[in-house]
């Protein structure tokens, strides 16, 4: 069956596809397998396998951190302006999220942690939200 026009990609197209589900998938495996492995209780403590454990959860977010920046750097003119459009969008809410947390612990309301990994999260559904909303045409 052949595709209509408007449901055909380039041969760049799919391989950069290809390029950003590869760059991705690693990272949110080992974020998966790091969230199965916290339900052990080896994170959160002084000795010093436990702040090995909890600091290994840098690791995704670093390998995230390299997703984006080859993911921007493969992106054509268009595309990069979406991406850096939604990044800042995902920024701002950070900050704002982050800067309303300070407020409300200078108030005593809250506990810190919780509040920080909300603003975390919240931030990165807004970028992917605003990444979804901005790009739909280039799919």
């Amino acid at each position: 069956m052949e595709k209509s026009p408007e449901n055909r990609q380039s041969r760049s197209d799919t391989v950069r596809a290809r390029a950003w589900f590869l760059d991705w998938l690693p990272a949110v495996i080992v974020l998966g397998l790091l969230c199965l492995i916290s339900e052990f209780g080896l994170f959160g403590s002084a000795d010093s396998w436990k702040l090995f454990w909890s600091l290994l959860n840098l690791a995704p977010g670093l390998w995230i951190v390299r997703a984006v920046i080859r993911s921007l750097r493969r992106a054509d003119e268009y595309q990069r302006r979406c991406q850096l459009e939604a990044l800042a969008i995902g920024f701002g809410v950070l900050i704002t999220a982050i800067y309303t947390v300070g407020l409300l612990q200078a108030a005593g309301v809250g506990d810190l942690r919780q509040l920080v990994q909300i603003s975390f999260i919240g931030s990165i559904l807004i970028w992917i939200a605003a990444l979804l909303f901005k790009t739909p045409r280039t799919r």
